[in-house]
């Protein structure tokens, strides 16, 4: 007897339908399942076996036949485990065929026959909604454990057994309970505070611009000066994820599998810091099954390198494209994957092997050669992706002693968000000015003839690339944003020209760009 319970899987960050075909049939006692599955597919006949056996079924004396179509595309993962359990129970009957017929099944097996947990939830309850909305009423059968994501889509029909022998028990009786409601986990308090850091009035500035238009932030300095410390808490100022940036962060994490199940969606922009010894498929994504880099990860969010010199070149190269198009595209023979990567870039590095280059108080020992083959490792079109570099002095210990507090996270976040508000409404959706189009802001920036002015002069005495020009535009508008004015004065391009870098990669030197832009140029808060 032949059974077809409707299924679907993830490729990339989308699902797809799947169906699963069980074919009972008479002959010697074997099993085989065809389409393109990897080994986790194929082990599904021993979990399936057990499962059925535990929950009070039995294993039909059967040659089984189980196809997941489309055959031509590679299957990935154990979310088949609970369809072709209930294949099986059609194909011999213990179940009915019309009581499954209106269900997308997706599950893992135990071998006590409990439903266990698959990734990409969120994905394929998009995937069956849309379905839904075309006309075509489905239930999806999911585990438990993944009812708080699923839940995300608004109107969609689920069912969350326990067990194998409870789904039956539903599905004979003709009723599928909807789950009950979950409340999403309650986060802690952030536990750090921007007025935690002593000193770093311009570094802090400078977080707070990057925070208010997702602008990548380079801090350059000695060991000590608090580098980490500052971009540490650079999540504590960002803005809140809109309801759309949720979703889709929600759903890299649920294809990775770094979903936290109590709390089903994803609430805080994500903070990545991998260690600089990861790889490069690490970092952007791949592998023979591809899944989500680090970039993916820290998508709408912050993707903190320290150490930024310590990091293979070829990883950083890999960043270029991410940066500029804020998506990933991984070709495989069998297919080509796209991952979003829309995120901010921090990062942290020593001006010198030793550190101490440009430090009053320790003397640098590294020869000229060892200095600019340090500083090399970070390439000029790398370099040139980041708009905001920032030197961060060592702070004097008088300083550091003082308990005077200096402005809060909370307050700095204020700031923030009514900056981000503004480009909201300027570029619809959840637009911001790190990701404007150059020539849009030229033409509709409300760019003041001063402005646009010292912006020319200032671009042909530095040598500005015409893509350096235009990051210095937009973060000349998101300064403008924080001040709550709704014109690009002459003051906020020339903030905006400090924190461009000047002579080797790494290694800015604001006071020379502010004299070469103009002598009027004001100093950087």
């Amino acid at each position: 007897m032949l059974a077809a319970i409707r299924s679907a899987a993830v490729l990339g960050i989308d699902a797809y339908d799947v169906t699963v075909e069980v074919d009972v049939a008479l002959g010697l006692p074997q099993w085989m399942i065809v389409g393109l599955p990897a080994g986790a597919v194929k082990e599904s006949r021993e979990r399936v076996g057990a499962a059925l056996v535990n929950a009070g079924f039995e294993m039909p004396p059967r040659r089984v036949t189980v196809n997941l179509a489309p055959a031509d595309v590679r299957k990935e993962g154990t979310a088949f485990d609970l369809p072709v359990a209930l294949g099986l129970l059609v194909g011999t009957g213990v179940l009915e065929a019309a009581s499954v017929e209106s269900c997308v099944v997706v599950g893992e097996l135990g071998l006590d026959g409990s439903v266990r947990p698959v990734r990409g939830a969120l994905s394929i309850a998009r995937r069956v909604a849309a379905e839904q909305r075309r006309g075509a009423p489905r239930t999806l059968v999911l585990p438990d454990a993944n009812v708080a994501e699923a839940a995300l889509v608004h109107g969609l029909r689920l069912a969350a057994p326990a067990s194998l022998a409870q789904l039956v028990e539903w599905l004979q009786r003709g009723m599928l309970p909807a789950p009950s409601a979950r409340s999403s986990a309650v986060h802690d308090a952030d536990q750090l505070d921007v007025a935690d850091v002593a000193g770093q009035e311009g570094a802090k500035r400078a977080l707070s611009i990057a925070a208010a238009g997702a602008h990548g932030i380079l801090l350059v300095g000695p060991p000590g000066a608090g580098k980490t410390m500052l971009a540490r808490r650079l999540p504590t100022i960002l803005p809140s994820l809109t309801s759309t940036e949720a979703l889709e962060v929600t759903a890299v994490h649920s294809v990775a599998g770094m979903l936290d199940a109590a709390a089903g969606a994803v609430t805080r922009r994500p903070f990545r810091a991998p260690h600089h010894s990861i790889s490069t498929a690490g970092l952007v994504g791949g592998g023979s099954s591809p899944r989500p880099g680090e970039v993916s990860l820290a998508h709408h969010g912050v993707l903190f390198l320290d150490e930024l010199l310590e990091f293979p070149r070829s990883v950083l190269e890999a960043l270029r494209q991410p940066m500029e198009d804020g998506t990933v595209t991984i070709a495989r023979a069998h297919a080509s994957l796209r991952f979003p990567a829309r995120f901010a870039l921090a990062a942290a590095m020593n001006p010198c092997p030793c550190g101490h280059a440009g430090d009053p108080a320790h003397p640098c020992l590294c020869a000229a050669a060892d200095v600019v083959r340090y500083r090399s490792r970070l390439s000029g079109p790398l370099a040139d992706r980041i708009d905001l570099h920032i030197a961060v002095p060592a702070v004097p210990l008088t300083e550091l002693s003082s308990r005077s507090n200096g402005e809060s996270s909370a307050s700095i976040r204020a700031r923030v968000e009514l900056a981000r508000t503004r480009q909201r409404l300027r570029y619809g959706g959840n637009g911001c000015n790190a990701r404007a189009p150059g020539r849009w802001l030229e033409m509709h920036g409300d760019i003041q003839p001063e402005a646009r002015q010292m912006l020319t002069s200032a671009g042909d005495r530095l040598h500005l690339s015409a893509r350096a020009f235009h990051r210095v535009l937009r973060v000349a508008r998101t300064i403008a944003d924080l001040d709550s004015d709704e014109s690009v004065r002459a003051s906020h391009v020339a903030e905006a020209l400090g924190y461009r870098p000047r002579g080797e990669p790494g290694a800015p030197d604001v006071a020379a760009a502010r004299r070469d832009a103009s002598p009027a140029l004001p100093s950087t808060p």
